[in-house]
């Protein structure tokens, strides 16, 4: 369950996108103030979420289960992204590089086999893999378990390539040819197979 306070209440969609519109027409051309900051920050919501919980959705072709918790559409976040996957046995996340956020990826059950540029690692549960932006990460299942894990960016963009070659819950599975995935890394501002790792 997320839970998050009462407040703000709800405004109707007209009253959103004026007020929107306002904001950006008062906020051009000024420097941002500790009353924008406090805006901006009351804006994210607190939450707690549950172990299950968050945007329900389902990577490559249906076979991995993946939950996007924080970020600015599901907590209001601008500053941050937390999400968790499983990927089954024989699974991987293909070669690819983040060219503005830090990622932070912990494994939480499973063997992860690792590429960190060049470098091959081996990371099981409990184990914290740091990934400097700019820096080639593929991740592979390396067991016969499912290899599940809880991913931190440090800044939002990639969580919307994730929904762009995802699934929903009780949507059509997505295929994605190679050519959508590169154009939607490069849309969240990552290099999808990178050939200079």
């Amino acid at each position: 369950m997320i839970v998050t306070p009462a407040w703000p209440p709800r405004f109707s969609k007209n009253a959103i996108t004026g007020a929107a519109i306002l904001s950006l027409a008062i906020g051009c051309g000024r420097r941002p103030s500790t009353a924008d900051a406090r805006e901006s920050l009351a804006r994210a919501r607190p939450a707690v979420i549950g172990p299950n919980e968050g945007e329900r959705r389902f990577l490559r072709g249906g076979t991995a289960p993946l939950l996007i918790k924080i970020d600015p559409v599901t907590t209001g976040s601008q500053h941050m992204v937390l999400g968790s996957s499983d990927l089954p046995p024989g699974d991987a996340i293909g070669l690819h590089r983040h060219l503005k956020e830090d990622e932070i990826i912990l494994v939480t059950r499973g063997t992860a086999r690792v590429q960190l540029g060049t470098r091959h690692f081996t990371a099981t549960a409990g184990a914290t893999v740091f990934i400097p932006q700019g820096t080639c990460i593929a991740l592979a299942n390396g067991g016969a378990d499912t290899l599940s894990n809880v991913f931190i960016f440090s800044s939002p963009g990639f969580e919307q390539v994730m929904r762009e070659v995802s699934s929903p819950v009780g949507a059509p599975t997505k295929r994605v040819s190679p050519a959508e995935r590169a154009a939607a890394f490069h849309r969240g501002h990552a290099e999808a197979a990178p050939s200079d790792c």
